[in-house]
């Protein structure tokens, strides 16, 4: 499936502040040119990386994870298997992914007789590609039949499940939305922003046919997978705790005795340990090409558990042959029992015991309360990257691209610190806004790389507006 860049147009600035005092939320601007210092390039295209490189499935796995060893319980688990199935988008357990641009056709989406409980918004308008009925299954409505529309020109992304056509219109059981800048999970426990057990978007750590298949290329990003959780899997793997990024369990959870009696944690975060903390040489495992950099994607990345299934199985898009599946299945048998759990993907304060009859946002477990926007997918604050908390390299190194403007901590206490790049445009410019619409801080020519501000007293959302040459960009920011 290509993927081509895009470039979204700015606003007026009234209009923009309009849009973010009203809509309580913020965006991405990038004026159009490749000359401005904070120009995108084709890497960083948030529809050729799923979410953007903020978020937690472009963190590598840091120097300071802690694999579990053979003997503990949820790699026992783990070792009942030997492989690991792909799921593809063209069969109901995979993700069939698409985009939309300006000759896309907007389509009111209906909510489907096969409808459960917390179904979300509908009916929605979504722009779809303008051949949209033509290449987009229906899935039964006894299947999971996952869909995902990113529309370009809105820069938002919707997720259905049990999605299916009927005379041309679009029909789900349940419908997500949020923005492809945004993280792909919740803050919150019961808070989802995808249609996964878990809550997490699906195209979070969605592998696609293309990055397989272009030779040389790496792999970039986290995976995902579902695993089992009942017991006529025989080897029921999926328990009853929660880490983040994940924010919930498969519904039957909650109430069933026989499922998820096992070990392994929804959101614990699975990788090849390097060879510097026992894991194996990838070269001396005869593996191909494409499954060497499936392998090496694994072992720097890792693969989160986010769902429940019948077996261990990667969520992959409709890009694939099935010859290519299955080579990439036969190549797992070669690495999968060297896989193990990152036991500090992400702190203790971040893990959440259910028992049966709890209800999805009150725990009765062991008190390990979740902070909201505190330590989310993998240990760091505030940018969820996809990492173990690593005592050797500070979170503002592993966080602040060199040519990108970010600010940290978010949500911050009083003070943050906003990142313009090592080498900013000489006409930098910061404007604080609170939420009457007043400016509380105004700040230009700034030629340093970074500078401190701090926040009035009291809890407050501000919008921070970052203009640099011709780009600008405008962050919320949650004072606590």
């Amino acid at each position: 499936m290509p993927n081509p860049g895009f470039t979204i147009i700015s606003r007026t600035s009234r209009k923009l502040l309009q849009d973010l005092l009203f809509f309580s939320f913020f965006t991405l601007l990038l004026v159009p040119g490749t000359e401005n210092c904070f120009a995108q390039d084709h890497k960083n295209d948030w529809f050729y990386n799923p979410f953007n490189q903020y978020s937690a499935h472009h963190r590598p796995i840091g120097t300071g994870a802690i694999y579990a060893d053979e003997d503990h319980p949820a790699v026992q688990d783990w070792l009942k298997r030997s492989q690991i199935n792909l799921n593809l988008g063209t069969t109901p357990w995979g993700l069939f992914f698409v985009a939309s641009d300006e000759d896309g056709t907007v389509k009111t989406v209906t909510i489907r007789e096969c409808s459960p409980i917390n179904p979300g918004l509908f009916p929605v308008d979504v722009r779809f590609p303008y051949n949209a009925d033509d290449i987009m299954p229906h899935f039964p409505c006894d299947r999971d039949g996952s869909a995902a529309v990113y529309d370009r020109i809105a820069g938002t992304y919707h997720e259905f499940f049990r999605f299916g056509w009927y005379d041309g219109n679009p029909k789900a059981a349940i419908h997500r939305s949020t923005r492809l800048d945004d993280l792909g999970h919740g803050t919150r426990l019961a808070e989802r922003i995808g249609t996964s057990a878990s809550g997490v978007a699906l195209a979070f750590g969605l592998l696609r046919g293309w990055e397989v298949r272009k030779e040389g290329h790496p792999i970039g990003h986290a995976l995902h997978m579902a695993i089992p959780r009942t017991a006529d899997s025989a080897d029921n793997m999926l328990g009853r705790e929660v880490w983040w990024p994940s924010t919930s369990m498969d519904g039957s959870a909650y109430t069933n005795p026989s499922h998820n009696t096992g070990n392994i944690p929804y959101g614990s975060l699975w990788a090849i340990p390097p060879v510097s903390k026992g894991g194996p040489d990838l070269d001396t495992l005869g593996l191909t090409e494409k499954g060497k950099r499936l392998a090496e994607a694994i072992r720097d990345y890792g693969i989160y558990v986010v769902d429940g299934g019948a077996a261990p199985s990667i969520r992959c898009d409709q890009d694939f042959s099935q010859e290519l599946r299955n080579e990439m299945v036969m190549e797992t048998r070669k690495f999968y029992q060297y896989l193990r759990m990152v036991k500090n993907s992400v702190p203790d304060e971040g893990k959440v015991v259910f028992n049966v009859g709890d209800l999805a946002w009150s725990p009765s477990g062991p008190i390990k309360q979740i902070i909201q926007g505190e330590f989310p997918a993998g240990g760091g604050t505030p940018l969820a990257p996809n990492t173990a908390i690593d005592a050797v390299t500070s979170v503002e190194e592993r966080i602040a691209p060199a040519n990108k403007p970010r600010i940290f901590p978010n949500p911050t206490k009083g003070n943050m610190t906003i990142h313009l790049g090592e080498q900013p445009c000489t006409e930098s410019s910061i404007v604080v806004i609170n939420p009457m619409g007043q400016i509380i801080v105004q700040a230009g020519q700034i030629t340093k790389p970074s500078v401190t501000i701090e926040l009035p007293d009291g809890n407050a959302i501000y919008f921070v507006r970052i203009t640099s040459g011709t780009m600008q960009k405008t962050i919320k920011i949650v004072k606590l």
